[in-house]
């Protein structure tokens, strides 16, 4: 993965965390907490720890020493604020950039270069700022103050799992990976789910939910983007729900992998379509 995200230049990604009212009682969280949660976090994807070099682990001093580089540059930075800023943009237009500038030297150039791009291209963008670990308390605590988040690599990793348990499940969160050119990556957040495989439990609304987004993101169609969208909100309103969502006393139907998504693909043929949406 780390080798085709940097071969194709998917240096942005995009994980939204929205609450959906069906599944309100899915998450750990009180409902007055996760209520109306609706986050997107825009994680760098090809910098920081995960490929900065030298690393490796050798003998120094007669013991094992393993050290891994935090590097960004200043272009790399710069794509992924304006990338953040653009998204804010069309959101609530509010930004918070996640870093630990109060130790680390390179996150001291993130919240430089970021403050330097959001106040000069993004006016209409109101940018804050947050320590990873208050970001990552403030996450549970009170995750409605959040609209958009920018954060390097290794920080976005561990918030935008950490923001799964918002939503009460990794099978309902899309994503994006985005470059500045050529095609995107759009895939679930929780990969293939090999440990389950072919036993008809995995939950598709995730990868549904990344086919909208590439139709937003992608290929310029946000009318079919949408038309998924309430395509899953619909078969939710029907009362299906796979294992992973699915809560004792719930008076929903379990259902498997199959018929969830045949579920979504019969509402789809049937709900109101644009006439942009029809091919």
């Amino acid at each position: 993965m780390l080798k085709m995200r940097k071969s194709l230049g998917l240096f942005a990604n995009l994980r939204p965390a929205k609450v959906l009212p069906q599944l309100i009682d899915a998450s750990t969280l009180k409902r007055e907490v996760v209520e109306g949660v609706d986050v997107m976090v825009v994680r760098e994807l090809t910098g920081d720890v995960y490929f900065g070099t030298p690393k490796g682990i050798d003998v120094i001093d007669g013991e094992r020493v393993g050290y891994n580089n935090m590097i960004y540059a200043e272009h790399e930075i710069v794509r992924i604020a304006r990338v953040a800023g653009d998204v804010a943009s069309k959101r609530s237009k509010r930004l918070c950039s996640v870093d630990k500038a109060n130790v680390l030297d390179v996150s001291q150039l993130w919240r430089e270069v970021t403050t330097d791009i959001i106040s000069k291209e993004f006016e209409q963008v109101e940018l804050s700022h947050m320590y990873v670990d208050n970001a990552a308390m403030q996450l549970i605590r009170w995750p409605k103050q959040f609209d958009t988040i920018v954060t390097g690599n290794i920080f976005g990793d561990i918030l935008s799992d950490e923001a799964s348990m918002l939503v009460g499940s990794l099978g309902m969160l899309p994503s994006a990976s985005i470059g500045e050119n050529g095609p995107g990556v759009f895939e679930p957040c929780h990969g293939s789910a090999p440990d389950i495989a072919g036993q008809n439990k995995a939950n598709p609304l995730a990868m549904i939910l990344s086919a909208a987004m590439m139709l937003q993101y992608d290929l310029d169609r946000p009318d079919a983007a949408a038309l998924l969208e309430k395509a899953v909100e619909a078969a939710l309103d029907q009362g299906v729900r796979t294992p992973d969502i699915k809560q004792e006393g719930d008076g929903c139907r379990l259902v498997g992998c199959q018929e969830m998504g045949q579920t979504v693909a019969d509402l789809v043929a049937t709900l109101d379509v644009p006439q942009a949406v029809v091919v």
